[in-house]
């Protein structure tokens, strides 16, 4: 199952949450209905992100269906049902009586977001404050907000996760979550806990951690002593400025309209609940001081539950490791046995689990031969029952491995699983850099450290995790503590692929530590593979073979054809639009009713009421406006598309210029025939206003022979036309389209075309979207002309505006690069069904 892929509501697994199953089936139709009672802002933010195509770094950009979901729960309850308290939730969407839930917190809106480890929250708290800024700016300034206050747990690593996506501004400025359009007019100024503030900006996002909401009176008294008795400072210096402790809740009392989003929420209720009473304290001086408190509050956690374990019931949506492992959005756990190991009897924790550690660090040298062609470094975890343990497993890997020797980073933990002081300096670089394979950056390739490690710590380089917990050991250890440090994906485009040893991870540990994970898979439903760890890998690789670098190719980069640009109403000329020459009908607006006795044939009822006709011409004007705006994908434009509308309605609808309080000119307006006429009238001549076709200009070439090496889990194909080891593919098919290439004699080079090579082509779809297509085979012919190749088993939608896209790119590429590229459409059956020689007979049947 693919990450990007819409799950039916009775497809998913039942939650526990106590709103989530009925709000799912509410989600799912209101999207399949084009998401009604949305602002014009919110459906093209909508629109941008969820249908169309988007490239960074020369891969294609796609939100998952996980963060979708999010977002888009979070727009219909506070949007488009307008559920701003909890009750109101629980009355439409609650399954039986509510537990857990607490009156006194029903003072402004709030929600939580259980999504497991590794499924991108931290993109849904980039949207959910893009949908917020954007809609305040265009739409209306009551509902909506431009300040926001992103508050970590107390792990001080989830802060410095946050900082590195949110300083400056870098995840909305390196990610496609704006629309091009509107990108200058986004200017929201990040504040970490560290800086100071002189000026509460109109449009600014606070990032900062719980520590700074609580009270610390004795050391700030103890600063203002220091300032008072000892400095001798300059009366323009401020005491809020040297003490830094307690400033973000001090700004926030006159920040109002905030919008809180709260990272792991649920560490922050160790505080008992103190982070709840300071900023409900908080809504109540701000309503008091200035009308209006917090815009709403947003919990994200993967395990979102109380002190006593219950789910919060505020939860609008569940999102499941099993999900998450089904959909490829994480690694995909793996048990290793190790056959006939035993746990030794002895005080030592070295001799005790001999057999597992030996078998971890044998399973990590054959994750490093196999990533050394990709130039990633695997990560062996070690998870010890306590810190003792942890020192001797340390002392033994770092000083009698060799290949291990100085490269062990051992981790300490406190009883509530936070990093111990003295180690977490080295710590947060580790886990800063632990992706790059310098050494001088990166120096470790293993970690020790209790099984109490909390979140924070989940990288994605971790291959192998071995988990030491006695049989008889005490200690209570959450099942999601003992995968959740490797679930991220090594590789996040590629699917988990057992057989392939791609995007797995492998859990070894004693029976003990088995019984953590059977414990797991018995509370998501779930079944781990279980792997013999002296089996080998089966790990495969594309890279540039240095002995075929003849059969190199160029591909053209050619800036696109077609842009979307914004949409300038002044370029509309109403008095071009044809008149509809609607007819006003002079009838009287009512219908009769008559009920007549079957039995004696008599008329016994007889009734008349007036037709229903809107009372209001603005909603009618408004309905037209938006449902256009809906079908030309324009965001934004309402205010001014809507007296376009109404001038038209007015002048050129009718046979005559109209009064729109009639009742007459209401009633036609009201009529389906009436409605479709104008809509698709509006729609037909300005679809294309949204999009500027320009002359394409060449920007670069592509070689094949710099695409950097990776991981591949389908098909492959050892080809000697091919410039890498292997073709990659994609099915059967393509297996056998490759073997032609590689035996056609006319055919010089060629290769499977993948998304790492950053070649495509935009093109609109049959939805009037933007999207970007990319080719299968590109291929140089022994006449140095190059042809794309499209293999296709079965004809999709947009099959035919791909190949008029393509075919156009081949043309501009033919005149900017002054050698022949053209494009040809390969069909299964055909390719089946004659035995082609070469490319020439191939190009000949193909253009028949």
């Amino acid at each position: 199952m693919k990450p990007t892929e819409l799950l039916l509501p009775e497809q998913r697994f039942p939650s526990k949450a106590y709103l989530v199953n009925e709000l799912r089936k509410a989600i799912f139709s209101w999207r399949e209905q084009g998401y009604p009672n949305t602002t014009p802002t919110t459906r093209r933010l909508l629109q941008f992100w969820f249908s169309e195509d988007h490239i960074v770094n020369n891969e294609l950009f796609e939100l998952w269906f996980c963060q979708r979901e999010g977002i888009e729960t979070l727009i219909y309850v506070y949007e488009a049902m307008k559920k701003r308290n909890f009750i109101d939730m629980a009355r439409d969407f609650g399954a039986g009586p509510i537990q857990g839930y607490d009156p006194s917190y029903d003072q402004y809106p709030f929600y939580a977001f259980k999504m497991a480890t590794g499924s991108g929250k931290t993109f849904v708290m980039a949207l959910s404050i893009i949908w917020q800024y954007f809609n305040y700016k265009k739409e209306n300034k009551e509902d909506y907000t431009s300040k926001f206050l992103l508050i970590a747990g107390e792990k001080n690593v989830i802060y410095d996760r946050l900082t590195r996506d949110f300083k400056d501004g870098k995840i909305f400025r390196n990610l496609p979550l704006i629309p091009p359009e509107w990108q200058e007019e986004f200017d929201l100024k990040v504040i970490l806990k560290e800086d100071l503030i002189h000026v509460i900006l109109e449009e600014v996002l606070f990032l900062t951690n719980i520590q700074q909401l609580e009270q610390r009176r004795s050391k700030k008294k103890e600063v203002e002593e220091y300032v008072d008795n000892v400095m001798e400072l300059p009366e323009v210096y401020n005491v809020s400025d040297i003490y830094q402790e307690n400033r973000i809740k001090e700004v926030l009392t006159s920040c109002p309209n905030i919008m809180i989003l709260k990272d792991e929420a649920h560490h922050i209720y160790s505080f008992e609940k103190a982070w709840k009473k300071i900023l409900l304290g908080l809504n109540k001086n701000l309503v008091s001081g200035y009308g209006k408190g917090i815009n709403m509050e947003l919990d994200f956690s993967a395990t979102p539950k109380t002190e006593t374990g219950a789910l919060f019931p505020w939860i609008i949506v569940d999102f499941s490791l099993k999900e998450a492992i089904e959909m490829n959005i994480v690694k995909f756990p793996l048990k290793g046995m190790v056959k006939n190991a035993k746990e030794i009897a002895s005080t030592k924790a070295v001799e005790r689990y001999r057999a597992w550690i030996d078998a971890g660090i044998r399973r990590w040298r054959e994750y490093k031969k196999a990533l050394k062609p990709l130039s990633k470094k695997p990560v062996l975890f070690f998870q010890c029952p306590e810190n003792k343990e942890a020192d001797e497993i340390f002392e033994y890997i770092n000083s009698t491995v060799p290949d291990l020797k100085n490269k062990v980073l051992r981790i300490h933990t406190d009883s509530t699983g936070e990093v111990n002081k003295a180690d977490l300096p080295m710590a947060r670089e580790f886990a800063k850099n632990i992706d790059d394979p310098d050494p001088e950056k990166n120096p470790y390739e293993a970690i020790v450290s209790t099984l109490m490690l909390n979140e924070g710590w989940d990288v994605r380089n971790v291959n192998v995790i071995v988990g030491l917990r006695s049989y008889t050991s005490k200690r209570r250890v959450l099942s999601e503590q003992v995968i959740g440090r490797g679930l991220r994906k090594m590789f996040p485009e590629e699917d988990a692929n057992v057989d392939k040893s791609i995007n797995v991870l492998e859990v070894i540990g004693p029976p003990g530590l088995i019984d953590i994970l059977e414990e797991l898979e018995n509370q998501e439903g779930i079944k781990f593979v279980e792997f013999d760890t002296d089996k080998s890998l089966n790990l495969t690789t594309i890279f540039l073979d240095e002995n075929k670098l003849d059969k190199d190719i160029e591909i053209p980069i050619l800036s696109p054809r077609i842009l979307i640009r914004e949409f300038y109403l002044d370029e509309i000329e109403i008095n071009n639009l044809p008149s509809l020459k609607i007819p006003l009908e002079n009838k009287i607006i009512e219908m009769e009713y008559v009920a007549i006795d079957m039995l004696k044939g008599m008329e016994v009822i007889k009734r008349k009421w007036e037709l229903p006709v809107p009372k209001d011409s603005k909603s009618v004007i408004a309905y037209y406006t938006d449902q256009i705006l809906k079908q030309l994908k324009i965001g934004g434009a309402f205010a001014r598309f809507y007296p376009m509308v109404k001038r038209y309605v007015v002048e050129k609808l009718f046979t005559q210029e109209v009064d729109l309080e009639d009742p007459r000119v209401l009633y036609k307006l009201s009529s389906p025939e009436v409605q479709e006429q104008l809509i698709n009238l509006f729609v037909n001549a300005f679809r294309d206003m949204t999009f500027i076709e320009r002359k394409p200009e060449k920007r670069n070439t592509i070689k094949l022979s710099d695409t950097i090496p990776f991981v591949w889990s389908k098909l492959v194909y050892p080809a000697n036309r091919c410039i890498f080891n292997y073709v990659p593919c994609d099915n059967n098919f393509e297996v056998d389209f490759a073997k032609f290439l590689d035996k056609a004699e006319d055919v010089k080079a060629f290769s499977k075309i993948v998304v790492k090579m950053g070649f495509f082509v935009e093109y609109r779809d049959s939805n009037g979207n933007l999207r970007l297509y990319y080719p299968d085979f590109v291929v140089s012919t022994d006449k140095d002309e190059h042809i794309i190749i499209e293999t296709k088993g079965r004809e999709d939608v947009d099959v035919e505006h791909k190949d008029k896209r393509i075919k156009l790119w081949c043309e501009d590429a033919t005149n900017l690069m002054k050698s022949k590229w053209s494009f040809i459409r390969v069909d299964q059956a055909d390719f089946e069904k004659y035995r082609f020689k070469n490319i020439k007979e191939l190009v000949s049947a193909q253009r028949r």
